[in-house]
């Protein structure tokens, strides 16, 4: 098998709700990059992404490297990058997820099988990236978690005062239940000193506060670790925002109880560097929930990260959730395909090889 030809298109998609954080101002649309990988045997791999990437240079990419080769040669590839080509590049994510998609649709299996895993099902918590939303509007998003049933929930912290996150915490925890576990995010925006004394006052308050996710600078490990020995009960998530070497440098220093991964190839050599230190990881946000599949296929997996964006109403058959769980389609490959109405509605541009 190998890679014949390929399809990209940009779609400029709203959200269901304006997202943000305390670095972020509030978002309402994403561009969202749709690559199929056409094999000469037929199969189609789907791969899709929220980047910015023009598709002219994601298409000279696949023309260098990807047009002719096997996909499965190219998931096991070992690379050492050097020079002015270390780094991961934008779409990189993009053409990984397809080809993923394609070796399992060849070998008809499940993505979540062929990387492993013998159960589709993973926990997942509620996010709400509701930062720069009033308390109507707040309270309606996590509303909706709770009645879906989920019984864990991210809140976003980082206001001017301890008392604005104080108010935040009341009104998810009042929303979410007593028996919801509560996850924090801080999204960098705290000193050591300042996210330890922070974390103290949500306790005094009587939330119990189960992980404070980046809550100082990301290379700032010696911070990191100060957090983490001074909030015993308090999980510290980081690794969001940082590459393997990086990621590599927290385990190191005993400044990271969860590590953040993403993606496919990236998120499982993550978890097994991961799981050398003995740390559990936890999946962020990945477009349509695919990243469902390597979260189901790696041990000690926390959580998988849902923000209910409205990925819905691009898919044909979303991802779905039973009892806190996500769970991943049992079709072949990932599972997810765009559906043409969306590329109708929300379609901006295509290119294709002739």
């Amino acid at each position: 098998m190998r890679i014949s030809t390929y399809e990209l298109r940009a779609l400029c998609v709203p959200l269901d709700r304006s997202i943000g954080d305390s670095q972020i101002d509030p978002l309402d649309r994403f561009r969202v990059v749709v690559l199929e990988l056409v094999a000469d045997t037929g199969e189609v791999g789907v791969g899709f992404d929220t980047i910015e990437t023009p598709l002219e240079t994601i298409a000279e990419a696949l023309e260098e490297s990807v047009l002719g080769a096997s996909p499965f040669a190219i998931r096991n590839r070992v690379t050492r990058p050097r020079g002015g080509k270390y780094g991961a590049k934008p779409f990189d994510r993009l053409v990984d997820v397809a080809v993923w998609d394609l070796c399992a649709k060849y070998l008809d299996l499940p993505l979540y099988e062929l990387m492993g895993g013998t159960d589709p099902r993973v926990p997942a918590y509620a996010s709400g990236l509701a930062f720069h939303h009033d308390d109507e509007t707040t309270r309606k998003i996590y509303e909706d978690f709770r009645d879906q049933g989920f019984d864990a929930a991210k809140v976003k912290v980082g206001y001017p005062s301890v008392e604005d996150d104080l108010e935040r915490l009341a009104l998810v925890h009042d929303v979410m239940g007593e028996d919801c576990r509560l996850l924090v995010d801080a999204n960098e925006a705290f000193s050591s000193k300042e996210a330890i004394r922070r974390t103290h006052r949500y306790r005094e308050a009587g939330f119990d506060i189960y992980w404070f996710e980046d809550p100082i600078l990301r290379d700032d490990q010696k911070g990191i670790r100060r957090v983490a020995e001074a909030l015993p009960e308090t999980h510290v998530n980081v690794g969001e925002y940082v590459g393997f070497e990086e990621k590599r440098a927290l385990l190191e220093h005993g400044a990271c109880d969860v590590l953040h991964v993403h993606g496919y190839s990236n998120g499982r050599r993550e978890a097994t560097l991961a799981a050398a230190y003995g740390v559990p990881v936890a999946f962020g946000n990945t477009p349509g929930e695919f990243g469902v599949h390597a979260a189901a296929a790696l041990p000690e997996v926390t959580y998988l990260e849902y923000a209910a964006l409205g990925w819905d109403r691009l898919l044909t058959e979303p991802v779905t959730f039973e009892n806190e769980m996500a769970v991943a389609p049992d079709r072949p490959g990932h599972g997810l395909e765009v559906a043409d109405s969306a590329v109708e509605q929300y379609g901006t541009d295509k290119l294709e090889r002739e």
